[in-house]
């Protein structure tokens, strides 16, 4: 990484208050290098400039870190090549994250990574939230980034987490709230905060974080195509 990105990456993650070691940079760096070099021999990312996947993956990703509760569990919800959840890895040592997506490819991909940068608080799981019974009420948190409107979101991550856990809900702005609110009813998610953020390239962000209140019904979720035929 040359110096000019590295002092944009360095200025990105101070504005959004997230403080990092030589160390963690190293493994950001890293983790770019090997990114690119597996998307040479399968489709990971679109973003491959140096520039544009600071902006993009990595100060995007890393704009929740603070928002983490210390040493909590964490699930990142359609991981895809692992933003967030590389990246929070790397920066919240304090925290464990399972990245789960339903490509097998692109979870290799992360737990290969995670092997090579030396991080042990990351595992990969490939499947569906849906279908993940083992897993659900395990989480302090959930994340999901570019994955599906917020609605279906919420039906997705509120089974995974605790009764007081949090689901953070990376979004270019705040306007899927509105189609939202039947969902955080019936699944008894309530919306704690709205973080907007500006990335250095002048796009928009917000972070949704919503609480969970109570037990989510065992009728969700529901399955897949039923959720996106029909969503809350």
């Amino acid at each position: 990484m040359d110096e000019k990105n590295l002092d944009l990456l360095l200025t990105s993650l101070k504005n959004l208050g997230v403080s990092l070691t030589d160390k963690q940079l190293c493994s950001l760096v890293k983790f770019y290098e090997l990114t690119m070099e597996a998307n040479e021999r399968f489709n990971l990312t679109a973003i491959t400039d140096e520039r544009d996947f600071i902006i993009k993956h990595i100060a995007d990703s890393l704009a929740a870190a603070p928002l983490i509760p210390v040493g909590a569990r964490l699930i990142d919800i359609g991981a895809g090549a692992g933003f967030p959840s590389v990246p929070l890895a790397i920066a919240r040592a304090d925290i464990r994250v399972t990245a789960l997506d339903s490509t097998l490819k692109k979870t290799t991909f992360i737990a290969d990574s995670a092997m090579k940068l030396g991080l042990e608080n990351i595992s990969a799981v490939a499947g569906r939230a849906e279908e993940q019974t083992s897993l659900f009420n395990s989480f302090d948190v959930a994340t999901a980034r570019a994955v599906a409107k917020l609605n279906v979101l919420l039906e997705l991550a509120a089974p995974l987490i605790k009764v007081g856990g949090l689901f953070i809900a990376y979004k270019a702005d705040d306007s899927e709230l509105s189609i939202s609110q039947n969902a955080q009813k019936a699944l008894n998610m309530a919306l704690r905060e709205v973080k907007e953020f500006v990335l250095p390239n002048g796009d928009p962000r917000a972070l949704l974080v919503f609480e969970k209140t109570a037990e989510t019904q065992k009728k969700y979720p529901r399955r897949y195509s039923l959720i996106k035929k029909s969503p809350l």
